[in-house]
C-alpha cells in the first residue's frame, strides 16, 4: 500500500485525491493562458507543477487499488466516484495542455516569422 494511503483512511485519501487533482487542473488551466500570452517559460513551469501534482494524484489512486487487491477496498461512494472524477479530467487535461501549448508555441513563432517578413516586404516595395 502506498504511503499516502497508509498515513490515512481511505476517506481522506479520497478527498486528497481531489484536491491534488483539483490544483492539477487551475495549474494546467493557468499554463494554457500563459501560453496563450506567449509566456513559454511560466506555461512550461505551470504544466511541470500540474504534472507533478497528477503523479502524486495518481500514487494515491495506485495505493487505493493496491489497497483493494488486498482486500482492504474503500466501498464504492459519491466520494470515490468524485474523487475519481477529478483525477481522470486533470489527467486526461495535462496531456491534452501539452499539446494546445505546443501549439501556443508554434503559433508565437510563425506569428513572429511572418511579422519580419512583412518587414522585409515593405522594404522592398
Amino acid at each position: 500500500m502506498s504511503e499516502d494511503v497508509q498515513a490515512t483512511s481511505p476517506s481522506q485519501a479520497l478527498m486528497q485525491l481531489i484536491l491534488k487533482s483539483s490544483k492539477a487542473t487551475g495549474q494546467v488551466l493557468a499554463a494554457i493562458q500563459a501560453a496563450q500570452e506567449g509566456d513559454a517559460a511560466a506555461s512550461q513551469d505551470l504544466l511541470t507543477q500540474a504534472q507533478a501534482l497528477n503523479i502524486e494524484a495518481h500514487n494515491l489512486q495506485t495505493g487505493l487499488i493496491q489497497a483493494e487487491l488486498q482486500g482492504q477496498a474503500a466501498p464504492v461512494s459519491l466520494l470515490a466516484v468524485h474523487a475519481q472524477d477529478h483525477f481522470m479530467n486533470s489527467h486526461l487535461l495535462v496531456q491534452v495542455a501539452d499539446i494546445l501549448i505546443g501549439q501556443a508555441q508554434t503559433i508565437k513563432t510563425l506569428e513572429e516569422k511572418l511579422e519580419k517578413l512583412e518587414k522585409k516586404v515593405g522594404e522592398i516595395a
